[in-house]
């Protein structure tokens, strides 16, 4: 049969184009930057978004290698993470500490997938989407990853078992041929995988390294992810400094130490000066200057690569398959018959599990995203900020733009005092992390937050920019530690909310009631607390699946996702030292795997922001910290 011809048509409109979404450095180029200088800042900074690659080229305006053509050095590495990651961290610390610096503390540990290679500033968005082809790939690990101590004069260290040796080898050939289209050669890797404890060391030191590493008990957990890091390459050449005490520069060619900046030396130049002053390259700015070495220590280089992608490396099912809606499950025990001269394997049986595949099955997977409330007024103006806004009858008036436009209405102001609002600057950043929600296309199912004003709000800013039908609930479960705060504020109900504007789910059932939270909670008892929240929430999810987004505190991020994790409640000290660590609006996230019903950090969908005090920090390092 003819196809049919089209008609003709009459109301050609030529104006009407079709484009692409912009890339980051085209986005840049837009706002006035030289393309050579884009690409360079994207490309620095991971690729990782707009925000941060203009954040870069605005602190790099004296940087007088801005318009070079060097090319980064780009590498693969497979990273622990969990149990195993502490492991590791532990032996680290302690050969350091006992031992003294080694070749192994210049990076964090990893096992390398193939030699470093360069590309342009251009190809950095090209490098991203290639290596994310590799997510299918990485689902069907054959095993679990297993290691074996091996070590000789001037090394220790952990080789990969063969049982995944050639699957790993696979995942990078796929990965070069991907290059391969754009132009981008990666030399074979023609080393034994592994991940080195220590090398370059005094030959004295070896039966002491190798006795901690020993100790290392590598069968507890562990999820090994594989990423793709870029590096300035002066980083290679380079000893590493951090800055441990800011400086001010006295004379034109002292450079400024900054609080989280690292500074490129050259190594020649330890031997030559008597001083302790040293020229070197500020990380942060790119800026050649005079240091005093007494104000930096020497720390390993990945400090300061960029993270550009991270996939999880997972293993697949055991001879399991899905077909027309059954799930058959093989089981297999092979039997070696040695002859005089062959060897063959008998199948013994083959047992086949069948059972309808069910609707909860064929569910949505289930993400947790855990969100910290947006700057809080009295934290912005000082504890004082309630007398210089209210009178002696409750008045409120504005003495400050970052101040709220206005107060709700609530039983009485005072409480303010305990549970404060956020800023303006708050309610910006909640709108600038709806933003990248809406841009990174996440869709949220439900909406949980804490009680505290501040939560509400933060939470009430991203619920009104994503447009969601379900109203926001309030849950007293996630709410900040009382041995922290040592009151438990008189909140705003959630029917007086409701009534002043905010889309409030008023028949909501609180899964830990406000009177079930005790003044002045022992930290075991906080972490029980939350993790039950957590499980009891998603409990309700289990067959509808979707993004679950909490908006909570600073500790939230922590409380609601390391035991479900699978690691252990952090102490109270070290929970102290986690709070200030936590910026506001981070992220994190974590994944349910709906086969194994484990769940697992995975990358937050939006950056990070960072102005003034709210410095960024990888906020899934500082969870597994």
């Amino acid at each position: 049969m003819a196809s049919a011809s089209l008609p003709a048509r009459s109301n050609r409109d030529d104006s009407i184009k079709r484009t692409k979404r912009q890339t980051a450095q085209d986005t840049l180029v837009s706002m006035g930057f030289p393309r050579n200088r884009a690409e360079k800042a994207v490309a620095a900074t991971g690729d990782r978004g707009i925000q941060l690659a203009s954040d870069w080229l605005l602190s790099h305006v004296e940087d007088p290698t801005l318009d070079d053509g060097t090319r980064r050095e780009y590498v693969l590495y497979l990273c622990p993470n969990g149990k195993l990651q502490d492991e590791l961290n532990k032996f680290w610390e302690k050969s350091l500490s006992q031992c003294g610096w080694n070749g192994a503390h210049s990076y964090f540990p990893h096992i390398t997938m193939c030699p470093f290679f360069t590309a342009d500033d251009k190809s950095a968005g090209f490098l991203s989407d290639s290596f994310l082809k590799l997510e299918s790939k990485l689902r069907q690990a054959p095993d679990h990853l297993k290691l074996d101590f091996f070590s000789q004069m001037n090394f220790v260290g952990l080789f990969v078992k063969d049982n995944m040796y050639d699957f790993l080898q696979e995942c990078v050939s796929v990965f070069c041929k991907e290059l391969a289209k754009g132009g981008i050669k990666i030399e074979p890797h023609k080393k034994q995988l592994h991940l080195t404890l220590a090398y370059q060391y005094p030959p004295e030191q070896h039966d002491k390294l190798l006795k901690f590493a020993k100790e290392i008990d590598l069968t507890v957990d562990v999820r090994w992810d594989l990423r793709l890091y870029s590096r300035d390459p002066r980083a290679g050449k380079c000893e590493i400094r951090k800055v441990v005490k800011a400086y001010t520069p006295q004379v034109g060619d002292e450079l400024e130490l900054i609080d989280g900046d690292y500074i490129f030396l050259d190594p020649k130049e330890l031997t030559k000066t008597k001083d302790g002053w040293y020229p070197g390259v500020s990380w942060l700015t790119g800026v050649l200057g005079m240091f005093p070495g007494v104000y930096t220590q020497k720390t390993a280089e990945t400090w300061t690569w960029a993270l550009h992608r991270s996939l999880p490396l997972q293993v697949r099912p055991k001879s399991m398959a899905i077909t027309n809606g059954i799930i058959v499950e093989e089981d297999y025990d092979a039997i070696w018959h040695d002859d005089k001269d062959y060897a063959k394997v008998n199948k013994v049986f083959i047992k086949e599990k069948k059972h309808r595949i069910t609707p909860e099955e064929k569910r949505e997977q289930r993400k947790l995203i855990i969100c910290r409330h947006g700057e809080r007024t009295d934290f912005a103006m000082g504890k004082g900020w309630y007398d210089m806004c209210f009178d002696d009858d409750g008045r409120y008036t504005r003495t400050n733009l970052n101040l709220p436009k206005k107060m709700l209405i609530r039983f009485n102001n005072l409480e303010y005092i305990n549970d404060p609002p956020l800023t303006e600057v708050g309610k910006l950043q909640a709108q600038l992390t709806a933003e990248m929600l809406m841009e990174n296309k996440v869709l949220l199912t439900a909406v949980y937050t804490s009680p505290s004003l501040r939560c509400v709000q933060t939470g009430a800013e991203i619920h009104q920019a994503l447009k969601l039908q379900s109203k926001m609930k309030i849950e007293p479960g996630l709410f900040e530690w009382t041995g922290h705060t040592s009151v438990v504020p008189r909140w705003i109900s959630p029917e007086d909310l409701a009534r002043q504007g905010y889309a409030i789910d008023t028949t909501y059932i609180p899964q830990v009631p406000r009177d079930k939270i005790e003044d002045g909670e022992s930290i075991g008892n906080l972490y029980a607390r939350s993790t039950e929240t957590s499980r009891q929430i998603l409990k309700l999810y289990e067959n509808k699946g979707g993004n679950i987004l909490f908006v909570g505190h600073s500790g939230t991020l922590d409380l609601c996702t390391r035991i479900i994790t699978g690691q252990t409640p952090r102490t109270m000290t070290s929970y102290r030292e986690f709070l200030p660590k936590v910026p506001y609006v981070a992220m994190c996230a974590v994944e349910e795997d709906v086969i194994t019903g484990k769940w697992k950090f995975i990358d937050p969908p939006t950056l990070p922001i960072s102005h003034g005090r709210n410095i960024v920090q990888n906020v899934r390092d500082i969870l597994n910290g």
